[in-house]
């Protein structure tokens, strides 16, 4: 199921066209929609477990935000595995969790709304719209972490660089220029919006789920 998301789909694209010749075989142009695929499958996987942990009384806010992580880093390593950028799973861990927590800093909305969340658990009222909250809060960060993560791709490879060739400093560091750049604020309202928009007319259930890839490398 897909939730469509004009800023993914056009990352997407832009990426599929500013690939080097050694990483076009491993994704061209036409294979632009299975990026976007993935990253909504993640996104919307984490939202799932957004609703889950929304329900449970007063530990809503902190397990969402935890759970986020683990969809973040696979996502990106599936990312990079569909392309052929050959980052291994503790280079993307710590990417992944450099972004979220920079969302996390950042990001007014997504720290508003894990507070409202894990207060609405604590009064033992109100768990409907918690769990809703953190379903809308955990898509949003891990969509734009996604997004985020295609414009630093972008930006690598029209500067003539190859991730593969960086440290992981060096990829935090860029990414945070990346962020610095974005209205990261607008991005999770719009996303939030949009899950919630969705929700709401059924075109999703809150109850799809993706399998995360294994810790081991």
């Amino acid at each position: 199921m897909m939730i469509n998301s004009g800023m993914l789909h056009m990352a997407a694209h832009v990426l599929a066209k500013e690939l080097p010749k050694a990483y076009r075989d491993g994704m061209k142009e036409a294979d632009a929609e299975e990026i976007e695929e993935i990253v909504n499958t993640h996104a919307i996987g984490a939202a799932a477990a957004g609703l889950a942990a929304g329900w449970i009384p007063g530990a809503g806010g902190t397990a969402a935000l935890m759970a986020s992580a683990g969809f973040v880093w696979s996502m990106y390593y599936r990312i990079n595995k569909k392309i052929g950028i050959p980052l291994s799973k503790t280079v993307v861990k710590s990417l992944g969790a450099a972004v979220l927590t920079n969302l996390a800093g950042t990001a007014m909305a997504l720290v508003g709304g894990t507070i409202l969340a894990t207060v609405l658990s604590f009064t033992g009222i109100g768990n409907a719209a918690s769990s809703l909250i953190m379903a809308g809060l955990d898509y949003a960060v891990v969509l734009v972490s996604g997004v985020i993560y295609l414009k630093l791709l972008i930006r690598l490879f029209k500067a003539g660089n190859d991730p593969s060739d960086m440290s992981v400093e060096d990829l935090k560091s860029a990414a945070n220029h990346v962020i610095q750049a974005e209205d990261v604020n607008q991005m999770l309202q719009n996303a939030k919006d949009s899950y919630k928009a969705a929700y709401k007319s059924g075109k999703i259930t809150g109850k799809e789920s993706v399998t995360l890839e294994n810790d081991d490398e």
